[in-house]
């Protein structure tokens, strides 16, 4: 590693950190773990960054906030240096993100509106609000949230009611059984695991990746909010049995 003077056009440590919001200490650590080794160094020891090295600290934290670990970042730093690819992928996910954020806004303008006019908000005001927050904690991958938003265009805006409804008529018949006392073996409820299953494939469309990522959405944010207060723990958890009895 070449040795510099302090005046040499480089970035040092310290100033870096300030400039992008990371700890000393995170740089420290990418140092010592091979991640992003500065170019240089001063008389005085400073670790001193070059620009290109700034450019992959931009891929490390664009990486990082899709969820990668380090060791997946550093792999994908060195399979693939294309700079222009990695932007990119990093503005489609921003976009991704502002419609995120003007469909909130839309949805909380409404939802105040009401409220200012002495009115009560619907359910499915909130229950719309809720469900932009939870696709902004961004549970998909940049190229998952593609994929969706394929199927989406695909399947149009009949597709889209017409799946929503077949959701909503699927439910209400689980509901309905759960309320009769219908063991989750029965045939009928079986059947209306089946349906339930097919659905699920419907969205995912076969994909294992995207399928982790809704179970993980689940699992952390829990049925009631993932579900948009369409099912709760309880309903989700009969269902389970009859699934689990799928061959």
């Amino acid at each position: 590693m070449a040795v510099v003077s302090d005046d040499d056009p480089f970035i040092q440590i310290g100033e870096l950190a300030a400039a992008v919001g990371l700890t000393v200490r995170t740089l420290h650590h990418y140092d010592a773990i091979g991640l992003l080794v500065p170019a240089q160094r001063s008389h005085s020891g400073r670790r001193l960054y070059a620009p290109d090295d700034v450019r992959r600290l931009y891929r490390i934290v664009a990486l990082r906030r899709l969820g990668l670990g380090l060791a997946e970042i550093e792999a994908l730093l060195d399979a693939s240096p294309d700079l222009a690819q990695a932007v990119r992928g990093h503005l489609e996910q921003v976009e991704h993100q502002l419609e995120l954020a003007r469909r909130l806004r839309v949805t909380l303008t409404r939802i105040l509106e009401l409220l200012e006019s002495g009115h009560d908000p619907g359910r499915d005001e909130f229950i719309d609000a809720i469900g932009v927050m939870i696709m902004s904690e961004s549970y998909y991958t940049a190229e998952q949230q593609e994929q969706l938003a394929e199927r989406r265009r695909a399947l149009g805006d009949e597709g889209m009611a017409a799946a929503e409804r077949d959701w909503a008529e699927l439910i209400e018949a689980v509901r309905a059984e759960k309320a009769a006392g219908t063991d989750p073996s029965d045939p009928r409820m079986l059947e209306l695991a089946g349906r339930w299953r097919a659905l699920i494939e419907q969205f995912t469309g076969g994909d294992e990746g995207i399928r982790q990522s809704l179970a993980q959405m689940y699992r952390e944010q829990g049925v009631q909010t993932a579900s948009r207060g369409t099912v709760d723990p309880e309903l989700m958890e009969y269902v389970g049995k009859a699934l689990s009895r799928l061959a």
